[in-house]
């Protein structure tokens, strides 16, 4: 397993100062965040499409740390309204444009992965007819990986959050351009015992991300609130898992939060200990 966190984490550091900071804090990768759309988006520094993919390359090279992926805000559920004028003026293919833009990017830059969500299955209509949109939305997506070394990742969320549906949706597309992410804390705000779920997801899976929350909920760092990380990881490395863990602390929303150094090195410590390595010996 490679060790890497979010940008969520650092939304206040430049992409400069991130890749300098995983590197320092003893992370081997870093997965950077694009600005979203909603809610925190003035507050994030480090968008990496703001820096030309040549000079992003360099940046990681320079500092001896592996771009994870870029993790974009990207869905494809949205419906086309109305169903036949609403045609006339908006394209079916909502979210694809915008995942070619960003695939491009990155396998300039030499980053392997770009990540999206199918996101919600809207009511008032059959299910079957999100999940024939979304899918086919996806496909187009992913297809624009076509003839890189970029791989498009469908991460868990929304109406796909256990991983029975994520892997139904990839296994739709069925492109060998598109790959899975996994996110614990959106499979258990659902229900869904990672510990069990994640085995049957895991041959196709490429990022598994983690984090921590307290009994009512809040984020809290790793190691001190109610999920069993340290056994989880103890499962992945029994089930022979070689991908990226990316942690998230979503500071990038909750500017209250502490600040990544004071936690950031902790959490490399924790994980390190938790897959029976250390820094030196990756």
């Amino acid at each position: 397993m490679k060790i890497a966190f979010s940008t969520v984490c650092c939304p206040e550091l430049s992409v400069e100062d991130a890749v300098a900071s995983a590197a320092r804090w003893g992370f081997q990768g870093l997965e950077t965040r694009l600005v979203p759309s909603g809610p925190g988006a003035s507050a994030l520094n480090c968008d990496p499409m703001s820096i030309p993919p040549g000079e992003l390359h360099d940046l990681f090279e320079d500092a001896g740390v592996d771009p994870v992926g870029l993790a974009t805000g990207i869905t494809f559920d949205k419906q086309v309204w109305p169903p036949v004028v609403g045609r006339l003026f908006q394209s079916e293919e909502i979210g694809v444009p915008e995942t070619k833009a960003v695939v491009a990017h990155a396998a300039e830059a030499g980053i392997p992965f770009v990540r999206v969500f199918g996101e919600r299955l809207a009511g008032g209509e059959p299910a079957a007819w999100g999940w024939r949109r979304i899918s086919e939305r996806l496909t187009l997506g992913a297809q624009t990986a076509r003839n890189t070394t970029t791989r498009v990742l469908i991460e868990n969320s929304g109406s796909f959050a256990r991983a029975s549906d994520l892997k139904q949706l990839h296994d739709l597309v069925g492109r060998p351009f598109l790959a899975m992410s996994y996110s614990v804390l959106a499979a258990v705000r659902e229900g869904e015992c990672p510990m069990s779920a994640v085995e049957s997801i895991l041959p196709n899976t490429e990022v598994i991300r983690i984090g921590d929350i307290a009994e009512d909920g809040r984020p809290v760092p790793l190691g001190e609130g109610t999920l069993p990380i340290e056994p989880f990881m103890a499962r992945l490395k029994g089930l022979g898992y070689r991908g990226w863990i990316v942690y998230e602390y979503p500071r990038l929303w909750r500017s209250e939060l502490q600040e990544a150094d004071a936690i950031l090195p902790r959490v490399a410590e924790k994980l390190y200990r938790w897959v029976g390595r250390t820094p030196a010996t990756v």
